[in-house]
């Protein structure tokens, strides 16, 4: 169609339309923050509560994933699990931010609230399908588990798909992790090339598959593992919130740190 005088005037006065109801979203990291979260500049994300502490791992059947790397994305975030925010880490050599030097990540990348796996840190979760907001919170189903270490370490990535209504997609409808074979043909292919080669060639290794069985096993050994913690042993297995003696709400403590960037 073409663009003549009263097609431009509608598209004039389109544009100069007021926007305030329109949400503007921090972007940190090449993603947006989630909504219930807080950018206290451009490498640091607080949440409502203690991302590492604050949720429970488990609601019901459901999984509990605090998305750090979102799918489509580069930038290394990690929940520090001391302070509980979620930052843009660093190479301890050179100082600079870390990001993946490889195709960005094919699936949201996160931790399971609450867990401690045998590397040490909270146990590794991904989420199949579009990228999600960076410190989101949101309950899957993990459907099988990508196995992954050497001889003395494992790094096991737990294989989850999206519960929450508005996230829920084509993946959300398997149980199993064998069914994606079927569904999204070669997508175990590419993932265990891309988790076999991102960090570098023979930087990581790719043991095998495990079912929903499995994955859930190992699932329950970080939740105990991090129960005999003296974190763990402070706070009930079950705990929601922030710690009971904190004075305020997480967010709001997060907040009243001083801004260094951002609106």
């Amino acid at each position: 169609m073409g663009v003549n005088r009263t097609n431009l005037w509608w598209l004039t006065g389109l544009a100069l339309l007021p926007c305030s109801d329109v949400p503007r979203r921090v972007v940190v990291g090449g993603a947006p923050v989630a909504p219930a979260a807080v950018a206290l500049d451009e490498e640091t994300i607080a949440g409502r509560r203690h991302f590492a502490r604050g949720y429970p791992s488990q609601e019901g059947d459901d999984v509990n994933a605090v998305i750090e790397i979102p799918s489509g994305t580069t930038a290394k975030f990690e929940v520090d699990d001391v302070d509980g925010w979620l930052h843009w880490r660093h190479d301890r050599e050179h100082g600079g931010r870390r990001e993946v030097d490889y195709l960005p990540f094919p699936v949201n990348y996160g931790m399971v609230p609450r867990t401690l796996a045998d590397d040490g840190d909270a146990l590794d979760i991904v989420v199949l399908g579009r990228g999600l907001e960076r410190g989101l919170v949101t309950r899957t189903r993990v459907i099988g588990v990508l196995k992954m270490g050497d001889d003395t370490e494992r790094d096991d990535k737990l294989i989850a798909v999206p519960l929450e209504a508005t996230l829920v997609n084509g993946f959300s409808r398997l149980h199993e992790v064998q069914a994606l074979d079927e569904h999204y043909p070669a997508a175990r292919a590419i993932l265990v090339l891309w988790f076999s080669y991102y960090w570098g060639e023979g930087a990581t290794h790719v043991i095998g598959w495990g079912d929903a069985a499995e994955a859930a096993a190992i699932l329950d050994k970080a939740r105990r593992a991090f129960t005999r913690t003296p974190r763990g042993r402070r706070i009930p297995h079950d705990a929601a919130g922030p710690h009971p003696r904190a004075p305020l709400p997480f967010v709001e403590r997060a907040r009243s740190r001083p801004r260094r960037w951002g609106p």
